[in-house]
């Protein structure tokens, strides 16, 4: 059975060994909630911003390390590219995890390059560990 993009009867992605916090930003809230709960169900942190500059007053001012920042890229004012500039000059090595239900805008148009981390809206919940933790482990971090 299948609802909201998670399917219930498929394989689950191993938990991670927990402690590790995402941040998910996007403007359209029932897309951050419900990808916030996948990351919760999965056993990550998950916090939120609804935008690039809220996305970075939470980094600035979170008490504990924020792992891994989950955007989307087409947003009011600043959008995911500009705040995966803005996290790689201020906080070098943090991973970025860009999203979008425009993939081929995103690419073709030049927001994106070509092999930078992707996920494709909609996603499941186990493609969205599977990216999450990918990222994680390339960085060190897991």
């Amino acid at each position: 059975m299948e609802q909201q993009g998670l399917t219930q009867n498929a394989p689950r992605t191993e938990r991670p060994d927990g402690g590790f916090t995402v941040l998910v930003v996007d403007d359209e809230e029932a897309v951050r909630r419900l990808a916030c709960r996948m990351l919760t169900w999965t056993g990550y942190q998950a916090l939120e911003a609804r935008h690039g500059r809220e996305a970075l007053t939470t980094i600035e001012e979170y008490a504990g390390p924020i792992h891994l920042v989950l955007t989307d890229i087409k947003m009011p004012g600043m959008n995911g590219r500009e705040l995966g500039r803005h996290v790689e000059q201020r906080w070098p090595g943090k991973p970025i995890l860009y999203m979008s239900g425009f993939a081929s805008e995103v690419f073709q148009g030049g927001l994106l390059e070509q092999g930078a981390p992707f996920l494709s809206k909609p996603f499941t919940q186990d493609d969205l560990a599977a990216k999450v933790r990918a990222l994680l482990e390339g960085n060190g971090v897991v």
